[in-house]
């Protein structure tokens, strides 16, 4: 094959080359690597060739396959949804508002990233979906505002001497004697993973807020969240080619002509010729799309009919799209969008799942972000004297994040109501299942009752079901 596409197009032999090198580069690394009793240091398989090869496999997979990015884009709209909420928790309540709408102007109705077009809003949501793409994504905290940092940025200067007092791994300094974290080396991205010895910089840690999430204490990198599920990407892709391909050459029929005597007339030409050949000797019988063929007399030719696709093939497919959405912690019903056949009790089981995992996400990656940014933030408007307080608890806050619908709102509505007269739940944690709070519920709750009680309007007492 790859000698026959050299021959008709030699610019996609070399797209085919590169795109299987790719591959290769990490057949003896991460996901075809050979089982042994060794376990290795945490870093071994994403050293800065390595890493640099996974993250080019996933980003091609996240442009130009539609499974993949639908995968990457639902995990974001579902954990970031159109961003966070950020409720200051002073003592003081004008100095919350004067907070939180400090916040709002700063960072919400205007750009806050140095390239000048992103609110936070958009910047988190670029940020987690990079982050689960290539595996880290880093942010630098510059004087005034944020400076989104790629994956590929971060990195080892190619060619650069050893340290003395520390080692850099994958672009991050680390000192010899604590291990403790110390900086990272951020720059122009160089070949193999690398980046270039002339056009980097050095940041401190606590300039630096780098978003991964490890699996040892000691790795210093994120890999992509599919880089397991790259080998079962491709065998389904490839499944669905061969398909496709074998879908395509049923549908293009042939019309075999036996002929069972030597003495028999010449094919039909409709009269303008006798051999049934033009001068060129092309066939002027014609059958499209397919081809008719003749036999030697005495000899006759039988097709074999296939129903393509197979009854296996829906099957095969719903079970690799099971093995390629679990890195994800994702059911198959919300991989596919397809709830054909689903129950409420399926639905809601599989929605809890999909849901510890976001709420994961948002403990673990989102909500440590996005504390940091509001802290430095505040920090600044301090600085520059735009803010002054004395309450030395200025930095209090709670950040709440997206949260999502019932699968069935009247159903969950009236589970919540016997659970609050069983006393197993609450409304504050009822109101937090939602993304709201339950002060602000409570506050507004209150305010409309007396804005009724002005108008002189009284609540209609509904009788209770079953009276």
């Amino acid at each position: 094959m790859d000698g026959v596409v050299r021959i008709l197009s030699p610019k996609a032999a070399c797209k085919r080359k590169a795109y299987r090198f790719a591959y290769d580069a990490i057949d003896n690394t991460r996901t075809r690597k050979k089982r042994t009793g060794l376990g290795g240091t945490a870093d071994k398989h994403l050293s800065e060739r390595n890493l640099y090869r996974l993250r080019e496999i996933c980003r091609d997979m996240g442009r130009n396959n539609p499974l993949i990015k639908g995968l990457l884009l639902l995990e974001r709209h579902t954990v970031v949804g159109s961003g966070v909420k950020i409720q200051a928790r002073t003592e003081d309540d004008e100095l919350n508002k004067d907070l939180e709408a400090a916040w709002k102007e700063q960072m919400l109705q205007r750009p806050c990233d140095v390239t000048g077009r992103y609110n936070f809003d958009k910047y988190i949501g670029i940020k987690f979906f990079s982050y689960r793409r290539d595996g880290d994504v880093a942010t630098v905290f510059t004087d005034d505002l944020l400076q989104g940092i790629e994956g590929q940025q971060i990195g080892t200067p190619w060619g650069k001497a050893e340290a003395k007092y520390f080692d850099v791994v994958n672009g991050i300094a680390f000192s010899k004697e604590t291990g403790r974290l110390l900086g990272y080396y951020i720059g122009k991205q160089d070949k193999w993973g690398y980046i270039k010895i002339a056009n980097y910089k050095k940041y401190p840690a606590e300039f630096v807020h780098h978003m991964f999430d490890p699996e040892q204490f000691s790795q210093s990198r994120g890999e992509p969240i599919l880089t397991s599920s790259i080998n079962f990407i491709d065998t389904l892709c490839d499944y669905i080619d061969a398909e496709l391909v074998a879908a395509k050459v049923n549908a293009c029929f042939s019309m075999f002509v036996s002929q069972e005597y030597s003495d028999i007339p010449e094919p039909f030409a409709q009269g303008i010729s006798d051999t049934g050949e033009d001068e060129f000797g092309h066939k002027l019988e014609k059958l499209e799309p397919g081809t008719i063929m003749y036999g030697s007399p005495g000899e006759t030719a039988a097709g074999i009919g296939q129903t393509r696709p197979g009854a296996l093939f829906d099957p095969f497919v719903r079970r690799m799209l099971t093995f390629i959405g679990r890195p994800l912690c994702l059911p198959l019903m919300l991989i596919t969008l397809d709830f054909q056949g689903a129950t409420f009790m399926n639905a809601r089981i599989a929605y809890q799942k999909a849901q510890e995992e976001w709420q994961r996400q948002q403990n673990v990656i989102i909500k440590p972000f996005v504390s940091k940014v509001w802290r430095w933030k505040l920090q600044r408007l301090l600085d520059t004297k735009q803010l002054k307080t004395q309450n030395d608890k200025i930095f209090r806050h709670e950040v709440i994040c997206n949260r999502w619908p019932y699968v069935d709102p009247f159903k969950e509505a009236r589970a919540d109501e016997q659970q609050l007269k069983n006393g197993t739940t609450t409304r504050a944690l009822i109101c937090a299942r939602q993304g709201l709070d339950f002060d602000d519920v409570t506050e507004q709750l209150a305010k409309e009752k007396e804005k009724r009680d002005e108008k002189g309007l009284k609540e209609e007492k509904k009788p209770m079901a079953g009276r």
